[in-house]
């Protein structure tokens, strides 16, 4: 009888500790969408990895983002795009925990080894919190569960904010990126119920780095507005017009291929690392698109083509 006791006690050890809780790999980005009622504009927010940097003899990443913003110009409601920065940071991870650098400390962005009904403090000493928020932001665990990506179970907390916080998370948070319901970083709040005053409604698209491409939805990651065919460029795109398949020949190996329609949504996207590369748009209905195609040296290059499908 004890001898089976330990074997059940070993295996569920065994299974508590199979989940990975590893962090980001190498050139991480992320997407969201977001909309914004009081100032009519949607659009996407791109985080990428910027690089690693040093503090406190710790080995940093650095998470930038910039904020696509399209938003009517005229009565006509054609749309334009801004490009501005958007909340970035610097994070850190160790021991299940990922923490980012703010106020010249590190604080607790993501811990995973939370249980149901831990909490960690997101945030603190804030000087003259505005409509009627505490000075310190709280983060509350309701519940633990776990998610599969890539074929790898991940543990994934429930979360929510405590009364009063200024900085908060709601929803799930997974420990192979961060958040699948919401921003990376946390998002400031107004307390006082009596006072509207709105902010970016935040939505997660998708994320990929070295060993995950996650895109629960399938929809476009990014899109884009105004593209202008490039004037010179070393890329031939034969036939055009064309039926469906069409070849791209380049004197550098291109890296990807974005099929952007007239109205600025990613129709298609494919990834190579030829110079002559063929891909199959006889799917897409007929009619004007643009390739925005990128380079493995880094050059970016915009073409014209006029699908004929039937």
């Amino acid at each position: 009888m004890k001898n089976k006791l330990l074997i059940i006690f070993a295996l569920i050890g065994f299974t508590g500790f199979s989940q990975s809780t590893n962090w980001i790999k190498g050139n991480a980005i992320w997407h969201y969408k977001f909309y914004n009622y009081s100032m009519p504009g949607s659009g996407y927010i791109k985080v990428w990895d910027d690089g690693d940097t040093l503090i406190q003899n710790k080995v940093c990443t650095k998470l930038k983002a910039v904020k696509h913003d399209f938003e009517p110009i005229n009565a006509q409601w054609e749309l334009q795009e801004f490009i501005s920065d958007y909340i970035s940071g610097i994070v850190y991870y160790s021991n299940d925990t990922v923490y980012r650098w703010y106020n010249d400390q590190f604080e607790i962005l993501y811990d995973f080894s939370a249980q149901a009904g831990d909490s960690w403090l997101l945030l603190t000493g804030v000087s003259n919190p505005p409509f009627s928020c505490n000075d310190t932001s709280i983060c509350v665990v309701e519940s633990v569960g776990s998610i599969h990506l890539g074929g790898n179970p991940y543990p994934e907390l429930q979360v929510n904010y405590s009364p009063g916080s200024f900085e908060y998370f709601h929803g799930k948070i997974n420990s192979r990126f961060g958040p699948t319901q919401g921003y990376l970083f946390p998002m400031s709040r107004w307390c006082d119920s009596s006072v509207f005053i709105d902010i970016d409604q935040i939505t997660f698209i998708c994320f990929e780095d070295d060993s995950l491409n996650y895109n629960p939805t399938g929809e476009s990651c990014e899109y884009y507005l105004g593209l202008s065919e490039s004037e010179l460029s070393s890329i031939s795109i034969f036939p055009n017009p064309s039926e469906g398949k069409i070849e791209l020949l380049s004197d550098v190996p291109l890296k990807r291929i974005r099929i952007v329609n007239l109205m600025g949504v990613v129709s298609k996207e494919f990834r190579t690392n030829l110079t002559l590369t063929e891909i199959d748009l006889s799917e897409l209905p007929r009619g004007t698109y643009y390739l925005n195609i990128e380079k493995m040296d880094g050059e970016s290059i915009v073409k014209k083509v006029e699908l004929l499908n039937k």
